[in-house]
C-alpha cells in the first residue's frame, strides 16, 4: 500500500459524488483496510489508463474534496476536458472501476465492536449538542439501537431534549467511572418516547456533578485513561452506537473520552472516532487546532489511533459578510484532513426545537436540517 504524503505536497480536487457512492466507496475501503481518501486517489490514477469507462449515474451528486499529489486537480479536470466528461462524471466513473476491481473479501470481516463517535469542540456555542443529538436521532429513526451520553456538564443536551437531569448525590457517570457505582448503569437511562425513534433512543442525562470531573479524574491514581470505558462496558452490548456530546474544555475529561473513541484491534478505519462542529470564522479555525493539538499528544503519549470522522460547519449564513464565506471556503478547501462532512444552515427549526425542548427530527421531520442530519448519521454509520 502506498503511504500517504503529508499534506504541504497534495491539493484538494473538489468535486461532487452521490451518496451512495460515496457510502460504497467508504466501505470497500475499509474492507481493504485503506483509507477513503487514499482509496480515493487510488481510483483517480487508475481511471487516467481505463481506455472507455462506462457512463454512471450522477443523479443526486453533492460536495466532496478528495486530496491529491500536487498538480493533480488540474490534471484531472484537463483529462476529463480531453474525454468530454465533466469532473462528476468522470470521478464516478473512477470510483466505479475501482469498486470493480477491489471486491469485498470473500472471509468475513472480524466483529466489529459497538461504534462510538464524540463530538467535540471546546469553542462554546459551534452546535456540539445539536450535531450530537441531531446524528442519534437519525441514526435511532432509521432502525439501529442508540445511546447518547451528555458528557458535557452544562447539561445542554439533557435539557434541550426535555429531560430531568440526575440528581446531584445520586449515582451518576461520574460515580460509576470513578469506580463508586452500585446500581446497574441501565437504571440511569432515559428512552426518548417519540414512536419514530421505535424506543431505540436511550439518554444518559447530565449531572452537576460533572462539573468536577477534571478535578476527580486528577486525583485517579488507576485507570484513569480507561474510567470512562469501564463504566459503559456494562451497556455497550445493547447499542449499536453510542453517541457522547463532548465537554467544552480540553482537559482530562476529553482526553478521556477521547481515548475512549480510540480505533479498537481490528475495528474499521474511521467507524469510530471525532467529529469536530465549527463555525465559519476565525476563532474556529484556531479552536480546532488546539483540539488537533491535544488529538496528536494522546496519540504520541498512549499509542492509540483515533480517527477524526470529520468537521460538521454548523450554523453557516452567506448572509452574514465576505468574512463568513470566506471562512467557510477556507474550511471547503483545506489539504488537510478531516474533510468537511456536512453543512448546515443558520435555519429556524434548529432554534425552534431547542426553545420547545423537543428533538429537531421530531419537531421539525420534514426540515432541510433534518435532511442533511439524517444524510450526515447515514455515511457516519454505514
Amino acid at each position: 500500500m502506498t503511504t500517504s504524503l503529508p499534506s504541504e505536497q497534495r491539493e484538494k480536487l473538489l468535486v461532487n459524488i452521490t451518496p451512495q457512492l460515496r457510502r460504497r466507496l467508504k466501505v470497500r475501503a475499509a474492507e481493504c483496510g485503506m483509507n477513503v481518501q487514499d482509496a480515493a486517489e487510488h481510483a483517480v490514477s487508475r481511471w487516467y489508463d481505463a481506455p472507455a469507462p462506462e457512463p454512471v449515474e450522477t443523479s443526486g451528486a453533492k460536495s466532496w474534496g478528495v486530496l491529491l499529489p500536487a498538480g493533480g486537480p488540474d490534471k484531472f479536470a484537463t483529462t476529463c476536458a480531453a474525454r468530454e466528461v465533466t469532473k462528476v462524471q468522470g470521478f464516478a466513473q473512477a470510483i466505479e472501476l475501482w469498486l470493480s476491481e477491489h471486491p469485498s473479501p470473500a472471509r468475513p470481516l472480524v466483529a466489529q465492536p459497538v461504534q462510538r463517535i464524540l463530538v467535540a469542540n471546546q469553542k462554546g456555542g459551534v452546535g456540539k449538542t445539536f450535531v450530537a443529538g441531531g446524528v442519534a436521532q437519525a441514526a435511532a429513526e432509521s432502525g439501529k439501537r442508540v445511546l447518547l451520553v451528555d458528557y458535557d456538564p452544562q447539561g445542554h443536551l439533557t435539557s434541550r431534549l426535555g429531560l430531568e437531569g440526575l440528581e446531584d448525590g445520586e449515582e451518576s457517570l461520574l460515580t460509576h467511572m470513578l469506580g463508586r457505582g452500585r446500581r446497574d448503569l441501565r437504571e440511569l437511562l432515559t428512552a426518548l418516547d417519540e414512536e419514530r425513534f421505535g424506543g431505540r433512543l436511550h439518554v444518559l442525562p447530565a449531572c452537576d456533578d460533572a462539573f468536577l470531573l477534571d478535578a476527580e479524574l486528577a486525583v485517579l491514581r488507576h485507570g484513569r485513561d480507561t474510567c470512562l470505558e469501564r463504566a459503559l462496558e456494562s451497556v455497550e452490548q445493547d447499542y449499536d452506537l453510542i453517541v457522547l456530546d463532548g465537554p467544552p474544555s480540553l482537559g482530562l475529561g476529553m482526553d478521556v473520552a477521547l481515548n475512549y473513541v480510540r480505533r479498537r484491534d481490528g475495528e474499521r478505519t474511521n467507524r469510530s472516532g471525532v467529529l469536530i462542529p465549527v463555525w465559519a470564522d476565525q476563532s474556529s479555525h484556531r479552536a480546532y487546532r488546539m483540539l488537533n493539538a491535544q488529538i496528536e499528544t494522546q496519540l504520541q503519549i498512549n499509542r492509540v489511533t483515533i480517527d477524526q470522522l470529520g468537521l460538521v460547519v454548523n450554523a453557516y449564513d452567506s448572509r452574514r459578510g465576505i468574512t463568513v464565506t470566506k471562512n467557510y471556503d477556507l474550511w471547503m478547501e483545506r489539504a488537510e484532513r478531516p474533510a468537511v462532512r456536512a453543512t448546515f444552515k443558520d435555519l429556524k427549526e434548529g432554534r425552534e426545537s431547542s426553545d420547545y425542548c423537543r428533538p429537531l427530527l421530531d419537531y421539525a421531520p420534514d426540515s432541510e436540517l433534518s435532511e442533511t442530519m439524517r444524510d450526515l448519521a447515514l455515511e457516519l454509520t454505514t
